[in-house]
């Protein structure tokens, strides 16, 4: 998209609207607090999806709920043919949990934010008290949810989400619930860091929502992500990232026929166009914006498009319109249960501008007086500096130069106060042209060519930084032609390609008659092959696959492990030789032998089909959980023998045992099942200094010692144990070199050749 960066002028007053754009972004993407599920009840459900269209409706059904429960509270018998039957049949804990949240979420949406909170905490209390930890998590993250649109305090805000995850990570939600909590965590933690100009916090924020937006995969909660992010950009004036995030989100809020997330897009979108200086666009979505939020009458966002669309009108020179659309942000105002006075004192000066422009300075210093008495109560700097660029602009009409030059002064003294560079470089720019007017009216042409010169340094600044914006959309601008010609070409390609593979079917054809003949004889081929391939491919996966576990068996394991191991051992002892240099010990195994006791009286307590299936859906978990190169045998019947490559130095018995562990632990986690393990662990080569001094069969004997040490201390213990075998790196091979590698053993354990490591911390 080529965009227009022609036009740049009055951008002081976009400026000082950054913390007015802020909150109303902020507040357009409160429905992020929705969280985008489903409720046990429909009613629930259905006033859910009414909170982005209408608030006031979906309080009123929450209500109800509410209204029908306490109704029911004190009446000694409940009336079966009453009108609430469907209410009172949906009346549980839950339900009155999920009754009051929705209510807390419309009261949110209204304004009623003091309301929602009280709301909110009891919803809280009732979920505690029922020990429905979900929903108690959820009512705390709305809670903290409201604290942060009442109070803004983000430093509390972020110690109460920090909080909340760990609270979430301590739960027992399922795993769906768990990423969608913590997606929700993870963007509002990143809005209020982008509040506070926290770049690089909130982009990894964003990050890590998105990594848990990636396993909820809801269109509604992508939607809002897009929209989040598009605000963080447009925010830092990252315009081509915040232009990719907001159309992503108003082409998924369109599909998804969500007209509430559309709406939010378009308006972020026709801000985005606005500081683009595209103004056509920009008013192009403004205006469905509008559409959209006069319908459902939601007064405090259709001011801010309201004013959007008078500052669109304002830059294209139309200042009749933008009074208009100035003069209805008023009207909404007084709708305003509570008002923003930054907002308040800024349309007052917005119109006193535009009267001045319209030369009615009657109505400008009237405008001006309000914006001034306003001005007393509020510590803006930059609504003052402005109010007084204003008074001197009409003083210099009333030809009261001295006291025009005196505001002037006294506005560029304040300015030197404020802390953003680019809102202060802009009021300056525009304090010392005015400056220098009145010093020019004053014929005081020395310090009016001061002022000049001043004014001229801060605009060369100003346009050296517009320069170098340029400069990146023209890069981009480049791009975009070098792949238009590019494709072009790959166009021309294609026409020119389609003309010779037309000839070539001509050519074909001539011999289409032979080669139907040879096809014939080759699909007879090709369908003889594949009914051997079929039929060894089933003889291969009979003979090496466990009947019961469905894993790879004990003659795969025998096949296999006797090629695996020397080949490691040889890429070891060659890296040992300097004949390999890259990735040494890459080729390292780690070996151990778990023994699964649950497996072993399944068959006597559930009977044989019940305990096979266990049996199999155990093994199909287990082919799921271990990616390749590890991989898993059935040794024995409770036995299984696991391997894995151990490139990481840093890799421990301990760490492997818990992933182990981890397994077992999540495999019906709701199941009456022994979890206890008992692992024996070995690493290959198992000698450092011989690398092929032990076999694959003395090895797996030397696993069967360490599980067996493991099953005494789980004997004596009831819980889960592990032990580790390795050699001392001078164990001599000659140690090792007898045909009872298990007697060697024990010997070499009994004089310190071999380390033992267990979990056994006596």
């Amino acid at each position: 998209m080529l965009i227009n960066m022609k036009a740049y002028s009055q951008i002081v007053r976009i400026i000082m609207k950054f913390p007015t754009c802020f909150f109303s972004a902020c507040l357009l993407l409160l429905p992020a607090l929705t969280q985008a599920k489903e409720y046990s009840s429909p009613t629930l459900t259905d006033a859910y999806e009414m909170l982005d269209t209408t608030p006031e409706q979906a309080y009123l059904i929450s209500e109800r709920i509410l209204s029908v429960q306490r109704k029911n509270e004190f009446a000694e018998k409940p009336n079966s043919h009453n009108e609430d039957d469907n209410l009172l049949a949906e009346r549980t804990p839950t339900n009155l949990i999920e009754a009051l949240q929705v209510q807390a979420l419309a009261l949110h949406k209204l304004g009623r934010l003091h309301e929602a909170l009280v709301i909110i905490n009891a919803s809280k209390r009732l979920a505690d008290e029922q020990k429905l930890i979900h929903l108690a998590l959820e009512s705390q993250f709305i809670a903290i949810s409201i604290n942060w649109s009442l109070y803004n305090k983000p430093t509390l805000t972020l110690e109460s989400l920090k909080d909340l995850a760990v609270s979430i990570d301590a739960s027992q939600a399922n795993q769906q619930q768990y990423n969608e909590l913590l997606f929700h965590q993870a963007l509002l933690s990143a809005e209020v860091e982008s509040f506070q100009q926290q770049n690089q916090e909130a982009t990894y924020l964003y990050q890590q929502a998105f990594s848990y937006l990636s396993h909820v995969k809801d269109p509604k909660l992508t939607t809002e992500y897009h929209l989040s992010i598009g605000s963080h950009y447009l925010l830092l004036k990252q315009y081509d990232q915040a232009l990719t995030e907001l159309l992503s989100a108003y082409w998924l809020a369109v599909s998804g026929n969500n007209s509430g997330q559309l709406a939010r897009s378009n308006y972020l979108l026709a801000q985005l166009f606005f500081h683009r200086k595209v103004m056509d666009k920009s008013l192009e979505y403004a205006s469905q914006a509008a559409e959209f939020y006069a319908r459902y009458n939601d007064t405090t966002i259709m001011a801010d498009v309201l004013s959007l669309m008078a500052e669109i009108y304002f830059k294209q020179g139309r200042y009749n319109l933008a009074l208009v659309h100035y003069f209805n942000v008023l009207d909404q105002e007084q709708n305003q249960k509570k008002q923003n006075l930054t907002n308040v004192i800024d349309l007052r000066l917005d119109i006193a501008n535009i009267y001045y422009l319209l030369s009615n300075y009657v109505l400008s210093e009237q405008y001006l007086n309000q914006a001034e008495r306003l001005n007393s109560f509020s510590k803006n700097k930059n609504l003052q500096v402005r109010a007084q660029f204003q008074r001197s602009q009409l003083l210099l009409i009333e030809a009261d130069i001295q006291q025009a030059v005196k505001v002037l002064n006294s506005a560029i003294l304040v300015t030197n106060d404020i802390k953003n560079q680019s809102v202060k470089n802009e009021l300056l720019l525009q304090g010392n042209r005015l400056l220098s007017s009145a010093f020019e009216a004053d014929k005081n042409y020395a310090d009016a060519l001061r002022t000049q010169r001043k004014y001229e340094q801060l605009f060369a600044l100003k346009q050296a930084t517009q320069n170098e914006i340029n400069e990146d959309v023209f890069r981009q601008q480049k791009e975009i032609i070098e792949k238009t010609i590019h494709y072009q070409g790959l166009e021309q390609q294609l026409k020119n390609k389609s003309v010779d593979l037309q000839h070539t079917k001509n050519t074909t054809f001539v011999l289409i008659s032979v080669v139907l003949l040879l096809i014939g004889i080759i699909i007879l081929l090709i369908k003889k092959g594949r009914r051997v391939n079929s039929q060894l491919h089933y003889l291969h996966q009979e003979f090496f696959t466990h009947p019961r576990s469905g894993l790879r068996n004990l003659r795969l394991l025998t096949a296999h492990v006797p090629e695996s191991t020397p080949n490691s051992g040889l890429n070891i002892e060659q890296w040992h030789l300097r004949e390999l240099i890259n990735e040494p010990l890459s080729d390292l195994l780690s070996f151990a032998l778990i023994e699964f006791p649950f497996l072993r009286p399944i068959y006597l307590e559930n009977g044989y089909q019940q305990a096979l299936d266990l049996e199999k859906e155990f093994g199909q978990y287990l082919k799921d959980n271990i990616q390749k190169p590890n991989r898993i045998y059935h040794f024995s019947d409770a036995t299984f023998l696991y391997i894995e490559q151990k490139s990481d130095s840093s890799h421990s018995p301990k760490q492997l045992f818990d992933k182990i562990q981890g397994y077992v632990d999540n495999f019906k986690p709701n199941s009456d099942i022994d979890r206890t393990l008992n692992i024996g662990f070995a690493d290959y080569p198992f000698l450092s200094k011989a690398y092929t001094a032990i076999n694959d069969k003395e090895l797996i004997d030397i696993l069967l010692m360490a599980t067996q040490f493991a099953k005494k201390l789980e004997h004596s213990e009831s819980a889960s144990h592990w032990v580790h075998l390795s050699a001392i790196d001078n164990a001599p091979a000659a140690s090792f070199a007898t045909t009872d590698i298990r007697a060697a053993c024990q010997q070499a354990i009994e004089s310190g050749l071999i380390k033992v490591q267990s979990s056994d911390k006596s």
